[in-house]
């Protein structure tokens, strides 16, 4: 039999008895592998997506890999299987980059760091920070790190506008030199592949001294005021002298303008100012060189200096995420291009179409 298609080509047809198949049995492969199943999995992955920011970080974790992961092996089962993508090379190594980056996030985040820490200037980092959240994967490699903050420029613009942080810091090497750096907001400090970035949070740092009546060694230490200008108005702290059960109450009382809104101004320690101390019920004001005498020993008061806040980043997969996402979208774009730019041949009439023919 002869057909003519919308184009006039001529098609042949030639019918043929088509005998039933034997039932195949259905395996936990074929289960595995068929169309249902990443339907399935699609539609669980979807819900744990949703529920992702609703739990704890151990449990948040495994309720996205468990269905990933299975989707992983839906695909390979499907691919060994059925033979998909076979024939589409790009299409195969777009859905490859996607189950590396899948695969990477996972570990990413398995083995993610991140923490804080406040220095003061001239203060050297001890290797311990605060406020850590980490992967259960996680070594921590900062135990030998050494830096100084040697203290940072901050450039604000009228109406109290704040520019990028340019901070100094000294590296001690392992050869006992130390390197020069400025890192900031955008320019990290990078020690393997920890990031040490200046963060939004500085502010004052008094310097006291405290010398004990008994016959032991002095301490020279500073506390860390609340940030400024983020707490302008709450400029005090209460706060114990190390190696004694002294508590003490300080506030700040700055005496000049250091936030004028009208000019674009720096960062800059006010030159007069006054420390609030109070102990009990009693109250004192200090300049910088003053002292008083306390129950154990004599405070000074020094001077006046800053702190500054770090963020501390870690996470080595960034570099090998950003290729898999690249390589997808080349992959997915070379697919497209060849699908929708594939030249199209016209039949002509010694090339027939031939469906469902059988040997004569």
């Amino acid at each position: 039999m002869v057909k003519s298609d919308v184009t006039g080509c001529e098609i042949v047809v030639k019918t043929a008895k088509i005998l039933p198949k034997p039932p195949v049995p259905i395996g936990v492969v074929d289960i595995l592998a068929s169309n249902r199943t990443t339907l399935i999995l699609l539609v669980v992955l979807s819900i744990a997506v949703t529920i992702y920011y609703q739990i704890s970080l151990q449990q948040r974790l495994w309720i996205i890999a468990v269905p990933s992961f299975l989707l992983i092996l839906n695909f390979f089962l499907a691919m060994a299987t059925r033979n998909i993508l076979k024939n589409s090379w790009p299409l195969m190594i777009f859905h490859f980059a996607l189950i590396a980056l899948v695969i990477l996030a996972f570990v990413g985040r398995m083995s993610f760091f991140h923490g804080t820490l406040e220095l003061a200037e001239n203060e050297e980092f001890s290797g311990q920070l605060e406020n850590i959240e980490q992967g259960p994967w996680h070594q921590y490699g900062l135990s030998a790190t050494r830096f100084t903050n040697l203290g940072f420029q901050i450039r604000y613009h009228e109406g109290i506008k704040r520019d990028k942080t340019l901070n100094q810091i000294a590296l001690s090497l392992s050869d006992g030199r130390q390197l020069a750096l400025e890192i900031g907001d955008h320019v990290p400090l990078v020690v393997g592949h920890y990031r040490f970035y200046t963060s939004h949070n500085k502010g004052y740092a008094p310097v006291f001294e405290w010398r004990p009546s008994a016959d032991t060694a002095v301490l020279v230490g500073s506390i860390h005021l609340p940030a400024y200008p983020a707490h302008e108005y709450r400029q005090a702290l209460e706060w114990k002298i190390p190696g004694s059960d002294l508590t003490l109450w300080a506030m700040l009382r700055i005496e000049e303008n250091v936030l004028p809104t009208d000019r674009g101004f720096n960062f800059q320690i006010p030159e007069q100012h006054q420390l609030v101390v109070r102990h009990g019920d009693k109250r004192y004001e200090l300049r910088p060189g003053d002292e008083i005498k306390l129950p154990g020993g004599i405070l000074a008061y020094r001077k006046l200096t800053t702190w500054m806040g770090y963020k501390v980043d870690y996470d080595w997969t960034r570099p090998w995420l950003l290729a898999s996402a690249l390589i997808s979208l080349v992959a997915l774009f070379v697919h497209f291009t060849v699908k929708f730019f594939r030249p199209v041949h016209e039949c002509n009439a010694p090339n027939r179409k031939t469906l469902g023919s059988t040997p004569e």
